[in-house]
């Protein structure tokens, strides 16, 4: 019997992790299957059930369950119990499901790869309130990044680190300064539904979008057409990926091979 891996998540559809993960799989010798499981909201406890019950190994989680499946976990990892948010579980032997957070990881770990992780004194402002966000804010935090926090919604966004309004000036504001900043896009959200005035953002920005399809005049290209440096969120995906696939094997991911399937499946360079 083949043993299965979903992603659970909502309008997945086009997700290229399957490429990725299936390739992982193939590449360590493994008769595994990922495969994308399209739920709504009102069925997410019914599949966490089927995972405990034994259909599959283990699962991804994404947009906009991230939340939910926390609240279904037996145990939740330390990552995943300080974001409330799940993006990873493994089954136990015995059905118990352990819930992980690998989003903070391997955002910190994108970054170091493009040469992009902020030095010890740079300011930080993500947008966004969602699991992903609450992952970024973990992951600068700790690396003492004086991190804000701006959201549609106030009461959406962390309580512990200052807010921004959900307004260009205030955004603009927030970025400025004698100290270099980084600016993380942690929502689904193209440039022109983000309060970012990127000509208006001082020289020394960095630029992350955590989104990896974008279109020629969204937040990276701009940001790369300004100078600033500028990364998108494929890097990303890969690496919570990978520290994915090793909870679940206990093997060493093949990076560099799901790194080609990725590439291959959004049609990246």
């Amino acid at each position: 019997m083949t043993t299965r891996l979903w992603l659970l998540g909502q309008g997945i559809e086009h997700s290229p992790s399957p490429a990725m993960h299936n390739a992982a799989l193939r590449a360590c010798g493994l008769d595994w299957e990922y495969s994308i499981r399209d739920v709504a909201p009102g069925e997410v406890r019914d599949v966490v059930d089927e995972l405990r019950a034994g259909r599959a190994v283990g699962c991804n989680v994404t947009i906009p369950h991230k939340r939910a499946v926390a609240a279904l976990c037996d145990s939740l990892q330390s990552d995943a119990a300080s974001t409330g948010s799940v993006n990873t579980v493994v089954r136990g032997d015995d059905g118990a499901l352990t819930g992980h957070n690998t989003d903070a990881r391997g955002f910190e770990s994108a970054l170091r790869h493009d040469g992009l992780w902020p030095e010890a004194g740079t300011a930080a402002l993500v947008l966004g309130a969602g699991g992903a966000a609450a992952a970024v804010v973990l992951a600068l935090s700790r690396a003492g990044i004086r991190v804000a926090q701006s959201a549609r919604r106030r009461e959406a966004a962390g309580a512990r680190i200052p807010f921004v309004a959900w307004e260009r000036h205030a955004v603009l504001d927030a970025l400025a300064g004698p100290v270099p900043a980084l600016l993380v896009n942690a929502t689904p959200a193209a440039l022109g539904d983000l309060p970012v005035d990127v000509a208006a953002l001082p020289d020394t920005t960095t630029v992350v979008d955590l989104r990896y399809r974008y279109g020629p005049d969204d937040l990276v290209p701009a940001a790369r057409a300004r100078g600033l440096r500028a990364a998108g969120g494929l890097e990303m995906l890969l690496q919570q990926a990978m520290l994915s696939f090793t909870l679940w094997t206990g093997l060493d991911a093949p990076a560099d091979v799901a790194r080609r399937a990725l590439h291959a499946a959004v049609g990246a360079g």
